[in-house]
């Protein structure tokens, strides 16, 4: 009987074993970044750890384009255009007191179509370019500022370029002091509408 009792002991134990390692092998050990600003600051390197983004999802999006009010900032770290316009938005932002914009990564959610990104164009429809079949898209990086819905402010501006210049290029001293401007309007605007 002791002989059996050990047998059953030891196989318990060898299964636990293998649970244990089926659960560590599936654990993942990459270092998490918890907090938005800091995930911003690594997924665009030109935007410092001090920035007002906080990432949201498409249904985040298309509640606030329904019926909400944010400032919306759409791209992808992929897309060069987008760090370098973050980082003047952070500054406008920074200036005029705003605490937070909200960031949506919409790569993964237009490639996949999904039907909330879906809405969000059928939202945006009358702001978005057309190709020549008629679709429309979202193109990076897109800022729209929202209040209870109705669309104040929509700058799409260097998300589809005529030609070869790369973002270093048209973000001369001159470009950059006339955006930081138009931003900042903008950002007081909605501040004082949301007051």
């Amino acid at each position: 009987m002791n002989k059996n009792i050990k047998r059953v002991i030891q196989g318990l134990l060898f299964i636990l074993i293998i649970i244990a390692f089926i659960y560590i092998g599936h654990m993942d050990f990459t270092p998490k970044l918890e907090v938005d600003n800091e995930k911003f600051d690594h997924d665009y390197p030109l935007v410092n750890k001090d920035n007002v983004f906080t990432y949201v999802s498409a249904s985040d999006v298309y509640s606030f384009l329904k019926n909400g009010s944010a400032v919306l900032f759409m791209g992808y770290p992929r897309n060069e255009w987008t760090g370098y316009y973050a980082s003047i938005l952070n500054d406008a932002a920074k200036e005029v007191g705003l605490k937070e914009i909200s960031y949506y990564d919409f790569y993964d959610d237009r490639r996949l179509s999904n039907a909330v990104y879906q809405s969000i164009i059928i939202r945006l429809s009358e702001y978005l370019p057309s190709t020549d079949n008629n679709d429309q898209d979202i193109y990076a990086p897109t800022l729209i500022i929202v209040k209870n819905g109705t669309i104040i402010y929509f700058d799409n501006e260097t998300s589809i370029r005529n030609g070869n210049i790369k973002p270093a290029d048209y973000w001369t001293d001159l470009n950059k002091s006339a955006k930081l401007r138009t931003l900042k309007n903008a950002l007081q605007e909605y501040m004082s509408e949301v007051k």
